[in-house]
């Protein structure tokens, strides 16, 4: 596959991993971080509901997508050739069942966003979870099982990231768009809730991250030998740009918020950044995804050759 065969399913990757995040930490805001007793957060959650609402649109069609695009892969063909697949790759391969599961679960999750209820709020973050199992399931890590460690680990690993960065995503858009100012106290409440949240996402990326990255590379020449390694050194670096920030905001931003009223024009700038920061790393993320890892090459290449003599293979699991 070409450079430019690659752009299209990178940029929708990217795309579908910036809404997912948008999905599972606006309900982690709404949630866990937002307090529910607060009035000033009305036309807050109101807005975190559409902002929810749309980026599950966003993620159906991006879902979509990527049916047509796997099936592309699998016929071999064109267009037109990965059409007349679909029905064969819904039916009969591994990531056919996958993906029927998850647009079940988006289905679902399309309900819940549009609910002011606090149980379908509820039961929305878990379909949410969900959805990031099925990614999961149908990415790299799967290689080893459905069931198998590194499934689990993946999934850990992208919760805590799409609630990190999904959360800066709904504070960007709910806080710096609220007129009148959030008084300083409840402001300061949403911020030690939330930088309480993502530090024990930032453990949980970090821990996970290490355990995919030894799955993932035989040896270390490979962060600078292919292109997999150098988009995993790039999604790194600029990790630790926004836990860099994050500790900003934390330890020095946040506790300014009762004693300077500048503090929290500083605290709404500094999480801007961060969400931006993020948009970048989940476009390595995508990048990630869409190539193949230095331990997988040799199955690759047997893959292809098996799929050159047989080409009913492409019906099986990928």
């Amino acid at each position: 596959m070409t450079a430019s065969e690659l752009v299209l399913p990178t940029a929708g990757r990217w795309l579908g991993l910036v809404a997912l995040a948008a999905v599972v930490g606006g309900f982690a805001l709404d949630l866990l971080v937002l307090p529910r007793d607060a009035p000033e957060l009305t036309k807050a959650r109101r807005r975190l509901r559409r902002w929810v609402a749309v980026a599950v649109a966003v993620l159906g069609v991006t879902t979509a997508g990527d049916l047509v695009g796997r099936a592309r892969v699998m016929s071999g063909g064109d267009l037109s050739q990965a059409m007349a697949a679909l029905p064969a790759v819904l039916t009969r391969t591994h990531f056919g069942t996958i993906w029927i599961a998850r647009a079940m679960a988006l289905a679902l999750l399309a309900v819940a966003s549009a609910s002011r209820a606090a149980p379908a709020r509820a039961a929305g973050f878990v379909l949410s979870l969900g959805i990031v199992l099925t990614s999961s399931l149908t990415g790299h890590a799967a290689d080893r099982g459905d069931s198998s460690l590194s499934v689990l680990v993946d999934w850990l690993h992208a919760v805590a990231a799409t609630a990190w960065t999904g959360g800066l995503f709904g504070l960007v858009l709910v806080a710096r768009r609220n007129h009148p100012a959030w008084p300083p106290a409840l402001l300061g409440v949403v911020a030690q809730r939330f930088s309480r949240l993502a530090g024990y996402c930032l453990a949980a990326v970090v821990a996970s991250g290490i355990y995919n990255a030894w799955v993932q590379m035989p040896n270390l020449s490979s962060l600078w030998r292919t292109a997999y390694g150098e988009a995993l050194v790039v999604k790194i670096c600029l990790a630790a740009v926004l836990a860099g920030i994050g500790a900003v905001n934390r330890y020095r931003v946040v506790p300014a918020l009762a004693v300077l009223p500048e503090a929290g024009a500083r605290l709404t700038r500094l999480i801007a950044r961060e969400a931006a920061i993020a948009l970048v790393v989940f476009g390595c993320t995508a990048v990630l995804a869409e190539s193949t890892p230095k331990h997988h090459e040799g199955h690759m290449s047997h893959a292809a050759t098996a799929i050159l003599d047989h080409p009913s293979h492409l019906l099986r699991r990928r």
